[in-house]
């Protein structure tokens, strides 16, 4: 079977890019890691930004599948833990680009069609995940919920060696929690309260069963 150039220059890009900084990776010195000339690379890819959507591109699918039709999706608790389950399986599949993505502002700006596609499928997980009728604070919590994700799996040194089980488990369980919907130990609010009230600082909502909402589409 013959060398796979193009997925060579991804992966190498990956690991330059992730430890360097995208400012600072140079296509010379990813080049000269696959063992190739600068100008064939050129060949496979016309420009630094071309071979970052190259790079993101496979997070980008895993989101898409995982959130495209969130928004169609009936709500509930057990639900958001399943979606946002997802949600992280997406990144620690993909953790070399989702850390480099969370701590590198430069990569921000470096493909606004790659990043405005990443930007809508985060927004309408957040709408989602915030649940029907939600007020300030449950907005506030869906968002800080997916933010711990990429805070984590930024860190350099602290987690940089933890098993991706390890990861996942502990990354849903405090999302969760944060989310106000289960505790670290995994009970469910509705398990633990009698009272109208979900959880605290989120009021029950009226006018339909739980789960029986749906979040209109984000406008594209």
């Amino acid at each position: 079977m013959g060398r796979d150039t193009r997925a060579d220059i991804c992966q190498a890009a990956t690991e330059i890019i992730s430890t360097k900084g995208y400012e600072k990776a140079s296509l010379r010195e990813i080049a000269e890691a696959v063992g190739i000339t600068k100008a064939s690379l050129y060949y496979h890819f016309s420009s630094k930004n071309e071979l970052f959507d190259a790079i993101l591109a496979p997070l980008l699918t895993d989101l898409r599948s995982a959130l495209d039709e969130v928004s169609d999706r009936e709500w509930s608790e057990e639900a958001a833990q399943v979606v946002l389950g997802q949600f992280i399986d997406s990144f620690i599949t993909h953790r070399a680009i989702g850390a480099w993505l969370a701590r590198d502002m430069c990569a921000l700006s470096a493909s606004e069609h790659s990043l405005k596609e990443l930007r809508v499928l985060i927004a309408r997980l957040h709408l989602w995940l915030a649940g029907p009728d939600a007020s300030f604070e449950d907005r506030i919590r869906a968002v800080a919920a997916t933010e711990i994700v990429g805070g984590v799996l930024s860190s350099l040194v602290s987690v940089a060696d933890a098993p991706p089980e390890v990861l996942r488990k502990t990354l849903l369980e405090s999302s969760m929690a944060v989310l106000s919907l289960h505790s670290h130990r995994g009970t469910t609010a509705s398990a633990t309260s009698s009272t109208p009230e979900r959880h605290a600082g989120r009021p029950a909502r009226h006018g339909a069963p739980q789960g029986a909402h749906r979040v209109p589409h984000l406008q594209r």
